[in-house]
């Protein structure tokens, strides 16, 4: 199987094959992220490596071929079979589905890019910020004109994102500014102003929802959202993927094969008939795609890929699910992020059917409850039992402790 073969012990010999190719020797190696679906399984290591020119910390993909799929043929990426598995494997950053972020990782050319957009590149550095093999990555880049963000995505998608930037930002929504894309799937934005408001729940202090957003602030943003969301192409919601995110846990963790797929059940149920619904919609509305300043006042709205028709239901079930599954991942967030939940739910509630938020957010939940194993956090397996509790709750109407 390949997620055996890509996730466990030997692991370790595929990448020691794919480096030895490019002269490299694999010291130590982790996996840092794993995204099964289907036939398919992609998966990120976090390596040390011995090169002749000296060691390096490396990012590593590998992703599992389908029987139909030709080889990529990419500069920078190895194909290997065990007889039953193809696998392709590559380091940082010659991504078979991302080749933006060659320009994006490599000074010459991102140099290039930020001067065609008139930008002073002198003193260039850049950083990571997130990366999930095959699907998108984002890189700070910091230079003498300013901090801006990098955005890699399959090229085919670029264009329509860089239109939703410009659909939101002309209508006032505070999204940052798309200064343009490239063929290759990079999209150079703006930074926003703030803080991020997952940092904020971080600090400390006596009242816990200083700082915090008001719910009728937050609900503002997505009043701002222009009627043109309507004409993009409908997303299907997290809510209504329980049942698939379910098989996904029942994979990983088979002793909760059984609870997943029941819970899920009862998600599916009771949103079998529900209004899939007419709003402009974020689609991923969460603390971590919003940035506040001093006062707790959303000054920026991060990640906007998703945004489309959809029910507003939906976005504040996504928003209270992450304040859940926030406090349940995080001591430093816990007591904060319980807080805004308590602060949100009251007026979140009054803007659409009780029942039908409880059970949206429950499904949002358990989508999150397949995060613990993708990410390969320690004690995933209790993490995943800990968010699978939680959905019990929610269904039934019990607050958060």
């Amino acid at each position: 199987m390949a997620l055996d073969m890509l996730t466990g012990p030997d692991a370790g010999e595929l990448l020691e094959a794919a480096l030895s190719t490019a002269g490299g020797h694999l010291e130590h190696w982790r996996v840092t992220q794993v995204d099964h679906r289907g036939e398919v399984t992609t998966v990120a290591y976090q390596a040390t490596v011995q090169w002749p020119s000296g060691r390096t910390d490396d990012v590593l993909g590998a992703s599992s071929l389908a029987p139909d799929d030709d080889p990529p043929s990419v500069p920078g990426t190895l194909t290997l079979s065990d007889g039953q598995n193809r696998v392709c494997v590559w380091r940082l950053p010659d991504d078979p589905g991302l080749p933006g972020l060659t320009t994006a990782m490599r000074p010459r050319a991102l140099t290039a890019l930020l001067r065609s957009f008139g930008i002073d590149a002198s003193g260039l550095r850049t950083e990571v910020v997130s990366y999930r093999p095959k699907r998108r990555a984002v890189i700070r880049v910091s230079a003498a004109g300013g901090v801006l963000y990098a955005k890699v995505l399959p090229p085919g998608e670029v264009e329509a994102l860089h239109r939703r930037h410009e659909m939101l930002y002309n209508a006032g929504v505070p999204v940052p500014h798309s200064l343009g894309w490239t063929d290759d799937g990079l999209l150079v934005l703006e930074n926003l102003p703030g803080t991020p408001l997952r940092r904020r729940l971080m600090t400390e202090g006596p009242d816990l929802t200083a700082g915090l957003p008001d719910p009728h602030d937050v609900l503002s943003v997505l009043d701002r959202f222009p009627v043109g969301v309507l004409g993009l192409n409908r997303r299907r919601p997290w809510s209504r993927r329980a049942p698939q995110y379910a098989e996904l846990i029942g994979r990983s963790l088979p002793a909760e094969a059984e609870r997943a797929r029941q819970l899920s059940r009862v998600v599916a149920g009771g949103l079998k008939d529900a209004d899939p619904g007419s709003d402009p919609t974020h689609g991923d509305f969460y603390e971590a795609q919003m940035m506040v300043d001093e006062k707790g006042v959303v000054v920026g709205l991060l990640d906007v890929d998703t945004v489309g028709p959809g029910s507003r239901a939906d976005d504040l079930a996504t928003a209270l699910a992450h304040c859940e599954a926030l406090a349940l991942s995080s001591t430093r967030h816990a007591a904060r992020s319980q807080a805004m939940s308590r602060l949100w739910h009251p007026v979140f509630a009054t803007r659409t059917d009780p029942a039908q938020l409880r059970l949206r957010t429950a499904g949002v939940l358990m989508s999150l409850a397949t995060g613990p194993h993708r990410v390969q956090r320690p004690n995933w397996e209790a993490a995943t039992s800990r968010l699978l509790d939680r959905i019990e709750d929610v269904l039934e109407g019990r607050p958060s402790a």
